[in-house]
């Protein structure tokens, strides 16, 4: 009887400790917090502040999910190609993100690591790369993250505030949820509402803004096609989270308002700058395997943009 009470006694303890341990694995998963990796010494030398700048940008859905996607392929043939840009942010880096900065020489490199909760399957997916001195950084998870489809995702926005000559200019990435059910699009105006929210606090009216993702969303094109969609969140999201934030479209100001693409880069210059983008392209012949596929299903988008100061 006694040995009975013993083994009894065993097995709770054991499941107790294995209770205990899962759980601090949980806090400590979720606790992770936003990654940034800065080479100081990249500045030591750095431009002094100047009247006027150009800057490239990119914004690249790199689609490495958790389970289904080939990482290690893919960011083998991405990750060079990233010192084109002057900063790269990058949604859909579910995993692997080490090797995605591998061969890239941006010195600040920054992944929003942290779990909404401790039961999330995976972080953001969020990343910012840059070759300019950096001031701030910080992120958020949407409150309201839609259908199922959304549930493994933290997804939310990062932000990262770098000094490019001299001028505050704030890069904020973002992955708007994904589908066409009730709860998703309910969702996608939510989620412009806090992405509404965090710029308003993090952004005062000096720093230039530039916002830019995996939207999920498109501006409306014309009173016909504003009129057919007044009801689709897809399409009033967009629009109010772009009128709101005083935002332009740099597509837009490129080939005209005609594109309904949902990877774009949105900008606002800072009081006292004026910023215009010289030149807008989506998709690139490098961004393909030596077979020909593409690396991702989403095109990448980049831009060059000129800042001055009035």
């Amino acid at each position: 009887m006694a040995v009975r009470n013993w083994y009894a006694k065993w097995w709770v303890i054991t499941i107790v400790v294995v209770v205990l341990l899962a759980t601090g694995w949980l806090w400590a998963r979720a606790r992770r917090g936003i990654e940034v990796l800065v080479d100081e010494a990249a500045f030591q030398n750095a431009p002094v502040a100047s009247d006027s700048a150009e800057f490239t940008i990119v914004t690249y859905n790199v689609q490495a999910r958790p389970l289904f996607d080939d990482s290690r392929h893919k960011f083998n043939f991405i990750s060079p190609l990233l010192n084109r840009f002057d900063i790269c942010a990058f949604q859909e880096c579910f995993k692997d993100h080490p090797r995605l900065w591998a061969a890239a020489e941006h010195p600040v490199k920054i992944y929003h690591a942290a779990l909404k909760h401790p039961f999330e399957v995976a972080t953001s997916g969020l990343s910012i790369l840059g070759n300019y001195p950096l001031r701030e950084v910080d992120g958020i998870h949407f409150e309201d993250e839609g259908d199922g489809q959304n549930w493994p995702a933290s997804k939310g926005v990062l932000m990262a505030g770098f000094d490019v000559h001299g001028m505050p200019v704030d890069v904020y990435t973002t992955h708007i949820a994904a589908g066409k059910k009730p709860a998703t699009m309910r969702a996608k105006f939510a989620q412009g509402d806090d992405i509404i929210r965090f710029i308003g606090e993090k952004s005062p009216a000096d720093h230039s803004v530039i916002l830019l993702g995996d939207f999920n969303m498109r501006p409306s094109r014309g009173p016909e096609d504003l009129e057919k969609n007044k009801d689709n969140p897809k399409v009033t999201g967009f629009d109010r989270l772009v009128e709101i934030l005083g935002l332009r479209d740099a597509s837009d100001e490129i080939n005209g308002p005609t594109g309904t693409e949902i990877d774009r880069i949105l900008f606002r210059p800072g009081k006292g700058h004026v910023m215009r983008p010289l030149s807008w392209q989506h998709d690139d012949p490098a961004f393909y395997d030596p077979a020909g596929n593409p690396l991702s299903d989403h095109e990448p988008v980049f831009v060059r943009f000129q800042l001055a100061k009035e």
